[in-house]
């Protein structure tokens, strides 16, 4: 599971607890100093994103750096602020939540500390905009005051400057909001068995309680062997588990928890029904005490398990050389028989809950497993308690209800008290006690054939390596017996077993009963084996009493070898009850590389029968003997099909899944056999699926793939980047991609050329490949949707194309990378000034299964890169498959007839449901402007580049990320006009203006047959001049973008501005002058050759008529300009874009 993965599931949990209308509006933490380092903070942080204090990142950078983060999760958002430095920590954690803002400043801001400040104060002001009601887990508990007082959050550094005038937030926090505290909200939530918690449960938990479970019984062996029985204090032996919880319940004080550890002895088990609410116990053991009862319990967690032990054999070792038999004690095997009943009643209590869910028929069967003998034997007065209660992964208990698989930690017990003794009447043996912690797992299935759903559960059994049998022999007989059971095995020849042949160490003798092995000592001799077993009496098999002795070593070498017994039925009586079993058989376990491994063969081999395989009771029992000796195998490694049902459990949602892909994940069948029938090499149809983010160089990623691809490779290529006049948008049609792969498939099979053949599916920006693979999967003709199978998925990413303002990646991040529905990811950027670095590793966070290829321009070039987009099944692949179903559950629930029913269509001839991506998921707008009139290229590319995304005060988006269509535009040079492709992205200014019959020119090659979705204008309703062009972004206005595009057409001449005599310049005067100064003169005016002289001799510089040759000209000039301006005017409505 990705760290993406954990947070997405969390979120997600917290925003469907705030989706109730007693909830509040939105839930606050808030990190570090803050909020004075709260702790209830830190544990929401932690539970939000697991493992992050632990990630790499997280050790270079302070804690103050890492604490800088104010999270507020809505109902349909969550908001974060953070800095650029813990930015890159939690950005493969949220890059892909649904409603995701984020609220943090670039690297030179931010080292600006006093802006650095306000800006976080004015987010956290934002963020909480419209919120009355405001949640923050504050535990009353963990406080001096018995109730929670808001106005402790008011000494919060931020909640205090909340209050300041200049960031205008009305005033004060706890005034403006109603705060209250959500740790109770937030209980239930921490307390999901989700798989993150069952990981922790395991990997923490589940250990220790082991630990100290195996430090509780060393003390015992080292007490009962160096006392006497009656010194030994109980105190003593319970030690290890009593201060294990003790310790660990200090940081849960105040929580109250049902079950409590406890270990008592004898006739005191009685007191484990009621244990520490009457009565007083022992403080030692009393000399003739037969057996214990102890319970562990794990503090701040469900885990919980009880044993029954003894400190008296329950059998009748064989007699060996001069020892006379030790008789097993009637009422010491009494209370065996009963402990080993509980044992297969509690087992059975849990598989019949696991597939009924019904508590009371668990009870029913354990019953049914413990009273037979109890009849048999005449015991009325035998009371038997059976328990199956449940708990959440915090330990509280839950109410269990029948038919509802909780996400709880199931704890099934049985008690069986007042057991009378044998040997004396009237006298009471105590109790006996058994109990297991099991989780299940249920998945709902769908059968692809019949359409009908059933539950699938699966059940894990959390304690089962806690040991079930333990003989602590007490000091007096281990001394007698076993010392001189001792100086027997490492004695020469016996007269009555014969000679030495091996003495080895470090060995195992097991029965068929899972669990039920000992390690100690093994001693053959001609005559028969002997076991000296760690705790216990010695089990001795002598020749006579074996059938047949014979070695199986595994098939490989230095594998566990064992050697298989088959016994007579009279054996029973000398061997332990827990290795008893219906066939007789017993396991001697030779761990390789052992003295005892190399004596075994060396001494022992030649004169024993080799198996060449086993039985297939015989290989269980060798498989789980190999698992638990030599692959050290936790619990989640040796219940992969309970884990992998857990993670599908909780990623599908109740979400049916594919019977057959079931079987696949769960391993049961191989993932080539999950689908179809297989298919010979020249009737397969390989897909290859290319997609990319826009402006991502997709297609140049795809004509590589075909240029460079095998010669003996015949490919058939589907693009559907091309743009459509008029439309809604460039969306992916069903209809015609199956409609082109059938003709691809039948063309194939008329063809027998030896050549395989190959489709290339290029996808339009946007597209859900999740739309893509059903379409081909469900395809409508059974025989086409047999041939095709989806070789890869290639997606092209260019790093500088990844982020939109505020640190948001583009809205078709998380869907074009989705885990498990790429194989590939070509990176075509790998300049100095795109975050190469960062964009490889986040992409490595969000889909960890895919290969990155560094191609720059997207031009491949290496055969190794070729050859892993090119394989043939890595799409199929397990992994990929799981990962499919977690990234999106829902792939196959709207869909449960589409492998063996058609798609529907449209009415329409020609028409075909249309179906485009997520978009609406992220909230991006789409918005179409259709018009007639031509564009220039020049003004249409200068303005496209202004185009920018924007965030507003509120943190919301506004403006245009992607323009795509078809314009109409003059030819540079010339007044023809002709039509273009558009395409933009504002996210690294990417334009790309191409005519629209040169776009998606592929290589001329024998192999290639190209279709596509054509351009054909006389198919359209409106005239061939039209214009369309689809604006997505955020906040979109139509009238804006309709201005947007009236100043994208060809550049005017400017009009210009009428004269009149007052605004004539001295040079148009002096040009009026020079112009008319030889015009006639009026009567009384003559020139003198330098002056305009009248009859009186006053003269003059300027012409007598001036003033009229200045109205003329100011007359003529204005009509021309006039003139100019109506012919601009004229063009410009020429030239106007009309709307449609």
């Amino acid at each position: 599971m990705t760290p993406f993965d954990a947070t997405r599931l969390r979120v997600s949990a917290i925003q469907a607890l705030l989706c109730s209308q007693t909830a509040p509006d939105a839930l606050v933490c808030i990190l570090g100093l803050d909020s004075r380092y709260s702790s209830e903070a830190e544990e929401l942080f932690c539970f939000l994103f697991p493992s992050i204090r632990k990630a790499e990142p997280s050790a270079q950078l302070d804690d103050d750096i890492i604490d800088d983060v104010v999270i507020a999760i809505k109902s349909d958002s969550i908001h974060i602020y953070c800095n650029p430095l813990n930015y890159r920590l939690l950005l493969p954690y949220i890059c892909g939540l649904s409603g995701l803002i984020v609220h943090c400043l670039s690297d030179i801001e931010y080292e600006d500390c006093d802006f650095a400040e306000e800006f976080k104060i004015n987010s956290f002001v934002r963020m909480l905009q419209g919120c009355n009601e405001i949640g923050i887990p504050h535990r009353v508990a963990n406080h001096h005051g018995t109730h929670f007082d808001k106005f402790d959050i008011e000494k919060w550094p931020l909640i205090q400057a909340y209050a300041m005038d200049d960031f205008r937030s009305g005033g004060f926090f706890t005034l403006v909001h109603h705060v209250v505290d959500c740790s109770s909200l937030l209980s239930s939530i921490y307390g999901q068995l989700d798989p993150i918690s069952m990981k922790k449960l395991l990997s923490t938990d589940m250990v220790q309680l082991a630990q100290h479970w195996q430090a509780m019984c060393s003390v015992i062996s080292t007490e009962t062997k160096g006392k006497p029985m009656g010194k030994v204090l109980i105190s003593r032996l319970f030690e290890p588990l009593s201060t294990y919880y003790d310790y660990g319940m200090i940081k849960y004080a105040g929580m109250h928890r049902v079950k409590k550890p406890f270990l008592l002895c004898g006739s005191d088990t009685r007191g484990c029904i009621s244990y520490g609410e009457k009565g007083d116990v022992r403080t030692h053991i009393s000399p003739d005490c037969l057996h214990m009862v102890v319970q562990a319990v794990s503090p701040g967690a469900p885990l919980s398990c009880s044993r029954t032990y003894f400190f008296v054999p329950d059998f009748s070792p064989d007699s060996v050389a001069d020892h006379a038999d030790i008789e097993c004690n009637e009422d010491a095997r009494l209370l065996s028989d009963l402990y080993n009943r509980t044992i297969s009643a509690v087992n059975l209590a849990m598989e019949v809950f696991s597939s009924s869910l019904s508590s009371q028929q668990a009870e029913q069967a354990a019953l049914s497993c413990i009273k037979p003998l109890l009849v048999e034997r005449n015991f009325s007065q035998v009371n038997i308690q059976f328990s199956l209660e449940a708990y959440d992964c915090l330990g509280c208990l839950l109410e269990t209800k029948d038919g509802e698989n909780q996400s709880a930690v199931n704890v099934a017990g049985v008690i069986i008290s007042d057991i009378p003794s044998l040997l004396e009447r009237g006298s009471n043996l105590g109790a006996v006690m058994y109990s297991d912690c099991f989780v299940l797992s249920t998945v709902v299935v769908l059968n692809e054939e019949t359409g009908k759903k059933e539950d699938k559960t699966e059940m894990v059994n959390l304690t089962a390596n806690i040991p079930q049998f333990r003989c602590f022999l007490a000091a007096e007989a281990a001394r007698v017996y076993c010392g001189s059971d001792r100086a027997w095995l490492l004695s020469g020849e016996d007269k009555c077993w014969g000679p030495l042949l091996m003495h080895g160490k470090q060995v195992t003798l097991a029965g068929t009963a899972r669990n039920s092995y000992m390690s100690g000592e093994l001693v053959v001799r001609t005559g028969g084996i002997a076991f000296l077993p760690e705790f216990g009496l010695p089990v001795k098999i002598p020749k006579a009493k074996m059938r047949a002795m014979e070695l199986y070593d595994g098939d490989k070498a230095n594998e566990l070898a064992v050697l298989v017994i088959t016994a007579t039925p009279c054996i029973v009586a000398n061997i332990p009850l827990s290795l008893r079993n219906e066939n007789n058989l017993l396991f001697i376990a030779f761990r390789p590389k052992t003295n005892a491994y190399r004596a075994l063969f060396n001494q022992v081999a030649s004169t024993t029968h080799k198996l060449a395989s086993l039985s297939t009771q015989q290989q269980e029992v060798y498989d789980h003997l190999v698992d638990c000796l030599l692959g050290a195998k936790s619990v989640q490694e040796a219940n992969p099909r309970f884990f992998s049902s857990l993670n599908l459990n909780w990623h599908l949602h109740r979400n049916p899944i594919l019977s057959c892909h079931l079987d696949v994940i769960m391993g049961s069948i191989s993932s080539e056999k999950s689908f179809r029938k297989p298919l010979k090499t020249h009737e397969k149809v390989l897909v290859t699926i290319v997609t990319g983010i826009p402006a991502s160089n997709k297609e140049t990623v795809a004509k590589c793939i075909v240029e460079f691809s095998s010669e003996n490779t015949r490919w058939v290529v589907y693009s559907g980047t091309k743009h459509v006049l008029p439309s809604t948008g460039l969306h992916f049609s069903i209809k015609k991609c199956q409609d082109f792969l059938t003709s691809a498939v039948r063309s194939h099979h008329s063809t027998i050329d030896g050549k395989a053949l190959q489709v290339l599916l290029l996808l339009p920006d946007l597209t859900d490949i999740c739309t893509v693979v059903r379409t081909i999967e469900g395809h409508p003709e059974p025989a086409v949707a047999a041939a095709l199978a989806i070789g890869s998925v290639t997606t092209a990413v260019d790093p500088a194309a990844t982020f939109l303002c505020n640190r948001v990646v583009v809205p078709s991040f998380p869907e074009v990378l989705a885990s498990g529905w790429v194989n590939v990811i070509v990176i075509t950027n790998t300049s100095a000034t795109a975050p190469v670095k960062l964009v490889s590793r986040l992409l490595h966070e969000i889909c960890p299964l895919a290969s990155q290829i560094f191609a720059d321009g997207g031009r491949l070039s290496e055969s190794k890169d070729l050859d892993v987009i090119l394989s043939e099944a890595v799409f199929s692949e397990t992994c990929n498959l799981q990962a499919r179903y977690f990234s999106r559950p829902d792939w196959q629930a709207n869909t449960s007839k589409l492998l063996v029913t058609p798609l529907k269509t449209h009415a329409g001839e020609g028409e075909a449901e249309s179906l485009q991506t997520l978009v609406k998921q992220q909230k991006l707008e789409s918005l179409v402007l259709q018009f007639t009139g031509d564009l220039d290229i020049r003004s249409l590319t200068h303005q496209l580049k202004t185009l920018k995304p924007f965030s507003d005060d509120q943190g919301m988006l506004h403006g245009v990320y992607l323009v795509r269509g078809l314009v109409r535009c003059a030819r540079p040079g010339s007044n023809v006009s002709a039509i273009y492709d558009v395409s933009f992205c504002s996210a690294n200014d990417d334009v790309c203006i191409i005519a629209a019959d040169q776009h998606n020119k592929w290589p001329v090659l024998e192999k290639v047959v190209f279709d596509e979705w054509s351009i054909d204008l006389s198919c359209h309703s409106v005239a061939a001049d039209s214009s369309s062009l689809e604006f997505l972004g955020y906040n979109l206005k139509k009238g804006d973008l309709q201005v947007f595009l009236q100043q994208c057409t060809s550049a005017l001449p400017k009009t210009k501005s009428l004269i009149s005599l007052q605004n004539l310049t001295s040079r148009q005067k002096s040009d009026i002058q020079k112009s008319r100064r030889l015009d006639a003169l009026p009567e009384g005016w003559f020139y003198s050759g330098s002056h305009y002289v009248n009859l009186d001799l006053s003269r003059s510089d300027l012409h007598p008529c001036i003033e009229q040759f200045t109205t003329e000209y100011v007359a003529a000039f204005n009509e021309d300009v006039s003139s100019y301006n109506a012919r601009i005017e004229n063009l410009a409505s020429e030239m106007a874009l009309t709307f449609l």
